[in-house]
């Protein structure tokens, strides 16, 4: 509005300039001093446009953590003894462009199984002491997404991901946490391709966002995260 006005203001100034010795001198110099104004207020709207952060290309990469509660394929979950629920936590780094609103995202999670067939044996520590340990059942997985992330709403604060992505899940084992000859057994779980959709808010310089995966292929069904992320 104000761009459209000192615009609107500077032509009146250029039509009105051929009149300036038809007038009176008050009214020359009142009518003078309204276009001087208003050409200015012209420059310096169009100054803050060039130069809106907002407005600017740039590129770069940022950091994000992440908590997820990941949902199982109930037959995969039971024929691996395990709950159809698991637990992960991880992180990645994600490079952006302004120029495509694309992000490509690489990163990596810890799975936290709940078991249903854990065991216990002696474990003897460095020093000759043992104790009875419980096994674990954990996972760790790889993954990375592509995909366009748009900003809206006021200041563009706000923004929404629509992704693709590919994960694959390694070491996914029921076994003794930090034993090196402990007994152990495979749990045969499979990453696979997946869509993310999310919503999210910068907070400073910090954005908070809710994201949900629909797996496609692979033994997961979906995967509801809580994310936090911001520049290097």
């Amino acid at each position: 509005m104000r761009y459209k006005l000192a615009q609107e203001q500077y032509l009146a100034c250029r039509f009105s300039t051929s009149l300036y010795i038809m007038m009176d001198h008050s009214m020359a110099n009142s009518l003078l001093t309204r276009c001087l104004l208003g050409a200015s207020l012209l420059t310096a709207t169009a100054a803050f446009a060039n130069n809106n952060p907002n407005n600017a290309d740039y590129t770069g990469w940022s950091w994000s953590g992440h908590v997820d509660h990941v949902t199982i394929d109930t037959q995969a979950a039971s024929e691996q003894w395990i709950e159809d629920t698991a637990t992960a936590i991880g992180g990645a780094a994600e490079y952006y462009s302004s120029k495509t609103e694309n992000t490509l995202v690489l990163g990596a999670n810890i799975l936290f199984y709940r078991d249903n067939a854990a065991f216990s044996q002696y474990v003897e520590d460095y020093w000759g002491d043992t104790d009875y340990t419980e096994s674990d059942a954990n996972a760790f997985m790889l993954f990375a997404e592509y995909g366009p992330k748009y900003r809206f709403g006021q200041n563009n604060m706000s923004f929404v991901t629509l992704r693709g992505g590919v994960s694959g899940i390694l070491g996914s084992e029921r076994s003794i946490s930090n034993c090196s000859n402990c007994y152990s057994e495979d749990i045969d779980i499979n990453g696979g391709v997946y869509g993310v959709l999310g919503i999210g808010q910068t907070l400073g310089s910090l954005d908070l966002s809710l994201q949900f995966q629909q797996y496609f292929s692979g033994d997961l069904d979906n995967t509801l995260r809580l994310k936090l992320s911001g520049a290097f």
